[in-house]
């Protein structure tokens, strides 16, 4: 599923990584941002030619703001709702394993959601709606890619969280590199499962 990366390429994933670190500090282009990586990780997996990375990040969430606004929004509402969710379970012992339960499958659910989505924007012009639509019909489709893919992505924010925790100097300085380890991660995945959606056999 992945695909070996160059120095050059790494370089270029490093650079969309600190990209969007910049681009996402206003939050308002965070979504676009994120859509933005997408669209140049693709196209760098694919061999395709990017001389300049910097302005294909700026056309990116120039054709990608709406919608990633949009996906934005829902990031922040299901993110928070889940968060406070699961600190509602955390803060009594005796919530019972069905509420912890629940509150698993809710964030793996959120998390799918966040993974596959934004790639979705990056690579096709569609409308939101059915962009949502596609996440569920690809996620359920692809569903041993997508407990691979998810986990992967949980045990690099759980590391990154981990960092905090243990030295928030640390934590900070890794934000320069974890945010590049994970798109990669996804960006990976995904091309697999949009080249298999776009040369059935």
């Amino acid at each position: 599923i992945f695909k070996p990366m160059t120095q050059k390429k790494s370089l270029q994933f490093l650079l969309l990584g600190l990209l969007w670190l910049l681009f996402s500090i206003p939050l308002i282009t965070f979504g676009a941002a994120t859509c933005a990586v997408f669209y140049i990780a693709f196209k760098i997996l694919n061999d395709e030619d990017t001389p300049n990375i910097f302005k294909l990040f700026l056309k990116g969430i120039k054709q990608n703001f709406v919608q990633g606004l949009l996906m934005s929004l829902i990031s922040a509402v299901t993110i928070g709702g889940v968060g406070f969710f699961i600190w509602w379970i955390l803060t009594e012992s005796d919530r019972g394993i069905v509420l912890i339960l629940l509150a698993l499958a809710a964030a793996f659910v959120v998390l799918v959601l966040n993974i596959f989505t934004y790639p979705m924007i990056g690579r096709y012009e569609n409308t939101f709606v059915n962009m949502l639509r596609n996440t569920v019909a690809l996620s359920f489709t692809y569903g041993r890619q997508t407990l691979r893919l998810t986990g992967f992505v949980a045990a690099a924010l759980g590391i990154a969280g981990a960092l905090f925790h243990l030295n928030p100097i640390a934590g900070f300085v890794s934000l320069l590199f974890w945010p590049t380890v994970i798109f990669y991660i996804i960006s990976s995945f995904m091309a697999w499962i949009f080249y298999k959606v776009e040369n059935p056999i």
